[in-house]
C-alpha cells in the first residue's frame, strides 16, 4: 500500500472531519436544548437519548460489512451526506411550521443511523493509510479532534441560539457535511485487496467472519470485554458531574463548569500526550496506566470531604487526561491485529457491544446513586476500574 505524504492526507482529511464533527456536534446539542426548552419533559429527553445511540448499536454489524465491501471513503461521504439531509428536512420543517416530536426522533435516528457507518469506516481507513508505528499517535490525534469538537461544538450551538432561532443553526451541519465531502473528494483513500481466486462470501458469513476476528483472538477479546465494562462503569458518570458538584461539595452552576472545562482540556491534552508518545511504550500497558489513573482520581474523588472542591478541580483534569491514555491505544491495538478487510466489521461489532452495555451502566448508577450518595457511586466505581486496570496490566 502507497504510504507516501500520509501526514499530509491524514491532515486533510481529518480538517474536514473537524468542521463535520463540530458542526453535528453543535446541532445535536442545539436540538436537545429545544427539546428541553420545548417540552420540559424527562420522559423525550430519555426518548432522544435513546434514538442517539440505540440505532447505531443495532445496525452495527450490518454497517461494519457494508463498510468492508464497499470503499470506505464514499461510507462516509455518504454518512455526511445523510446527516445534512436530516438537519435540511428539519430546517425546512422549522422555517414554515413547529416541528412534531416524531419527525425530530426520526431525524436523531436518522443521524445515529449516519454515525454507525462514519465512524468505524473512518478507523479502518486508518491502517490503509499510515504506517503501522504511527497507529497509536495517529489515534491519540483523532482523540483530540474528538475531544475538541464535543467540547467547541456546544459552545457554538449555544452562542447561536442566543442571535438565531434554531433552524438557522441547522444550516452548520449542511455547511459542516460540504466541507469534509469536498475533503474526501480529493484525497486517495485505498481499497482493500480481495483474494480474487475465493469464493464469493454471503452477507451474514461476512458478518460472521468480522464477528469471529474479535472473538477468536484471545487477547483482544479480553481487552474488549474490560474495555466494554470501563465505558459501564464511567459513561454514566458524565451525567452525574453537576449532581456531584450541587450535592457533594454544594455549590453552584458556574463551579459546574469549571469543572467541565478542566475536564475537557484535560481531555485535549491526552490525545495531545498520546500524540506525542505515540508506541513508545507497550499498548497494553498504557492502557492499564490511564485506566488506573482514571480510576485513582474517582476514587479519591469519592472520599473527599465537601470543602475540598478545589481538589475535585484537579482531579477532573486527570480524568480527562485518562481518557485518550486508555482509548487510543486499543484502538491502534485492533488496527494492528486485525486484518484490514475486516477491520469495518471489527470496530463496528465493538462499538456495538458498548453501546448496547451502557444502559446497563446507567441503570446501575443511578440505583447506587438514588440509595446510597453520589459520592459513594465515584468512590464504587474508582475501584472497579482501578480492578480493570490491574487485569488489563497482568494480560500483558
Amino acid at each position: 500500500m502507497e504510504m507516501k505524504n500520509w501526514k499530509k492526507r491524514l491532515f486533510a482529511i481529518y480538517t474536514g472531519q473537524f468542521f463535520s464533527l463540530l458542526s453535528s456536534a453543535a446541532v445535536q446539542f442545539s436540538i436537545i436544548w429545544w427539546l428541553t426548552d420545548a417540552t420540559g419533559s424527562p420522559l423525550v429527553l430519555a426518548l432522544a437519548g435513546v434514538a442517539g445511540f440505540l440505532p447505531q448499536a443495532l445496525i452495527g454489524p450490518i454497517a461494519g460489512t457494508i463498510i468492508d465491501r464497499y470503499s470506505r471513503k464514499m461510507m462516509m461521504i455518504l454518512a455526511d451526506m445523510t446527516v445534512a439531509f436530516g438537519s435540511f428536512i428539519l430546517f425546512i420543517t422549522m422555517y414554515f411550521q413547529e416541528p412534531s416530536l416524531v419527525l425530530i426522533i426520526s431525524v436523531l435516528i436518522l443521524r445515529s443511523i449516519a454515525t454507525a457507518f462514519h465512524v468505524p469506516s473512518l478507523q479502518a481507513s486508518i491502517p490503509l493509510l499510515v504506517p503501522e508505528e504511527h497507529y497509536t499517535k495517529v489515534a491519540g490525534w483523532g482523540q483530540m479532534v474528538s475531544s475538541i469538537t464535543n467540547i467547541v461544538g456546544p459552545a457554538i450551538g449555544v452562542s447561536l441560539l442566543a442571535i438565531a432561532t434554531i433552524e438557522w443553526v441547522l444550516l452548520l451541519d449542511i455547511l459542516g457535511a460540504v466541507i469534509a465531502t469536498s475533503i474526501l473528494l480529493f484525497i486517495h483513500i485505498p481499497k482493500v485487496t480481495e483474494d480474487k481466486s475465493a469464493a464469493p462470501l454471503s452477507f451474514v458469513t461476512e458478518m460472521k467472519e468480522g464477528y469471529q476476528a474479535v472473538t477468536q483472538h484471545r487477547l483482544l477479546i479480553k481487552l474488549v470485554i474490560v474495555m466494554t465494562i470501563v465505558a459501564v462503569l464511567y459513561i454514566p458518570l458524565g451525567t452525574y458531574f453537576p449532581l456531584m458538584v450541587r450535592n457533594h461539595f454544594e455549590r453552584g452552576v458556574i463551579e459546574a463548569g469549571i469543572v467541565e472545562i478542566t475536564f475537557a482540556i484535560g481531555l485535549i491534552l491526552g490525545g495531545v500526550l498520546v500524540g506525542f508518545v505515540g508506541d513508545r511504550y507497550s499498548k497494553g500497558k498504557t492502557m492499564a496506566a490511564g485506566m488506573a489513573l482514571l480510576g485513582g482520581a474517582l476514587l479519591i474523588s469519592g472520599l473527599l470531604v465537601p470543602s475540598a472542591f478545589f481538589i475535585f478541580i484537579g482531579l477532573s483534569f486527570f480524568m480527562g487526561l485518562s481518557g485518550p491514555l486508555f482509548s487510543a491505544p486499543f484502538y491502534a491495538f485492533i488496527q494492528t491485529e486485525i486484518e484490514p478487510r475486516l477491520l469495518g466489521r471489527a470496530f463496528s461489532f465493538i462499538t456495538s457491544l458498548s453501546l448496547l452495555a451502557t444502559p446497563l451502566g446507567f441503570g446501575v448508577a443511578g440505583i447506587i446513586a438514588e440509595v446510597t450518595d453520589i459520592a459513594v457511586l465515584f468512590a464504587v466505581t474508582g475501584c472497579l476500574i482501578v480492578v480493570n486496570a490491574i487485569i488489563t496490566y497482568k494480560m500483558n
